[in-house]
């Protein structure tokens, strides 16, 4: 019993970290859409334009999450999917590197008699991220 319940534990808190920012900058636009089935996702280049095409071929807009942090991860999309009731998912992720004139950083270091500094761009990239959540019937 000792040995499973960090097992336990460490499932539980994988679980809750399905959320992040799909989840936290989430707009509805259908707020209780109920679309069945497992959430296909898809990473695309153009999100409006692949919005447009699936709208075109009878899919619904759920909602959209849009935000500059972190690559968005399968877990997170899923999860999103299922709260949102969509069963397909678009994404685009694009790293946004910082400018070239970002600030640096100093430090100083002394050790055995010599010094040493620096300054180095202490600016970090992000990602700009689109989301699009959608669904469409499954006919059977």
């Amino acid at each position: 019993m000792k040995r499973t319940a960090p097992f336990f534990l460490t499932i539980v808190l994988l679980a809750g970290c399905a959320g992040g920012p799909t989840k936290d900058y989430y707009n509805p636009v259908i707020p209780d859409a109920k679309f069945k089935g497992a959430a296909a996702m898809a990473r695309v280049d153009d999100v409006a334009a692949e919005t447009a095409r699936l709208v075109r071929e009878g899919y619904t807009v759920v909602g959209r999450t849009d935000y500059t942090g972190k690559h968005p991860e399968a877990v997170e999309l899923k999860a999103q999917a299922k709260r949102a009731g969509a069963n397909h998912v678009i994404y685009s992720s694009v790293y946004v590197a910082p400018p070239k004139d970002a600030p640096g950083s100093w430090h100083f270091n002394v050790g055995q008699g010599f010094g040493s500094g620096g300054t180095g761009s202490g600016a970090r990239g992000y990602n700009d991220v689109h989301i699009v959540f959608l669904g469409r019937q499954i006919s059977r």
